[in-house]
């Protein structure tokens, strides 16, 4: 059995409080780590809330504490790579939390720092890279490829030998169509679907989506 860690979330926001219960879940199911506190430059973000766990410091404080495992609860693919970049400064780690009610497929690779909400899907053969945050009722179809530190926001479906580029952002109820290439550092309005190839630094609205790149790559 893999021995426990102490671990951080960074981010103390709703998602913060809702990848905590998760975290409880998992533990409940066997999952050995132990989450001690939150991460979050505002030491009153969990005022008002019941929460079992307290903030041990601000971003900066990283390499103080005493804790050298995170879990990311940020909804920014670009503040989940910066993240990450200090979490590998101080010489931590990334820890994956993957929900019970999660299906992974034996054949799927997943990535360190992953999220994987209540009720996601993680199919056969697909790969999901480092610190990506899969929301609840989402999927990754069959051979699909994410790219590191993207977020999938919830009920959306990337389906069949999708390839979604790093540090891109997916609204609530998005479909990306079979086969489809998405640029990195895209991003996907709620509700639309993807049925063309999409630059890098693309933004995409509608069904069918449609857009331009706007954000500019280097």
């Amino acid at each position: 059995m893999t021995e426990g860690l102490d671990v951080a979330i960074v981010g103390a926001s709703g998602f913060g409080r809702e990848v905590l219960q998760y975290c409880l879940d998992a533990r409940a199911a066997g999952w050995p780590h132990r989450v001690v506190g939150f991460i979050d430059d505002r030491p009153d973000a969990l005022e008002g809330f019941d929460v079992a766990v307290s903030i041990l410091g601000g971003l900066k404080d990283m390499g103080r504490v005493n804790v050298r495992a995170f879990i990311i609860a940020l909804g920014r693919p670009d503040l989940r790579r910066k993240v990450a970049d200090a979490v590998d400064d101080i010489d931590g780690m990334l820890v994956s939390l993957i929900h019970p009610t999660a299906y992974v497929a034996p054949t799927a690779q997943i990535g360190s720092g992953v999220i994987l909400c209540p009720f996601t899907l993680i199919a056969a053969n697909s790969i999901v890279g480092s610190n990506v945050s899969v929301n609840v009722y989402s999927s990754i179809g069959h051979d699909a490829c994410i790219g590191q530190h993207c977020v999938i926001s919830p009920y959306s479906a990337v389906t069949g030998a999708v390839s979604l580029g790093d540090e891109s952002f997916l609204g609530t109820h998005c479909t990306i169509s079979p086969g489809i290439v998405v640029g990195r550092c895209s991003k996907i309005s709620a509700g639309s679907t993807v049925t063309r190839d999409a630059d890098a630094g693309s933004l995409l609205a509608g069904n069918p989506a449609k857009g331009r790149v706007m954000y500019p790559v280097n």
